[in-house]
């Protein structure tokens, strides 16, 4: 059984390479959860998938999900980098590693920008503008 889509969405209509997904929230500490209506996911297509994507990719450790062939490979590097002293080659690694994440993604086309605010000791929000392989200008941000 698949979830309910709205055929009538214009985000469906014109941007179906971008594919489906669950929808994903965030609190107002920056953490996500799968949204949820009346007991059952709420689905999302085109530029909202592709951000799903891109935030599920980025929260995801580095081959976390080696087991399933499908996902090898899969995940950021970011999560190696928790101990590391804060010095300008940790952030410069910070940047560089969802760089590439979101450079992985194939409905993709390419990365903008990739900013790390510090907002305290341990915590960092991620900014992204990204261009989609359909010429959309896609923002987003992720709390780490």
């Amino acid at each position: 059984m698949t979830l309910p889509v709205d055929t009538s969405n214009i985000d469906y209509k014109f941007n179906k390479t971008l594919n489906e997904d669950v929808e994903l929230i965030s609190d107002e500490y920056g953490a996500f959860d799968i949204h949820m209506e009346n007991g059952d996911y709420v689905n999302v297509t085109g530029h909202k998938s592709l951000l799903n994507a891109c935030i599920i990719a980025i929260m995801t450790r580095y081959d976390e999900l080696n087991n399933n062939p499908t996902y090898q490979g899969f995940g950021c590097h970011v999560h190696e980098l928790i101990k590391d002293n804060q010095n300008k080659m940790f952030f410069f690694k910070l940047e560089t590693y969802i760089a590439d994440t979101l450079n992985n993604i194939r409905r993709v086309k390419s990365v903008n920008s990739v900013n790390i605010l510090q907002t305290d000791v341990y915590k960092f929000k991620v900014e992204f503008d990204i261009t989609s392989v359909n010429d959309e200008i896609i923002k987003g941000s992720v709390v780490l």
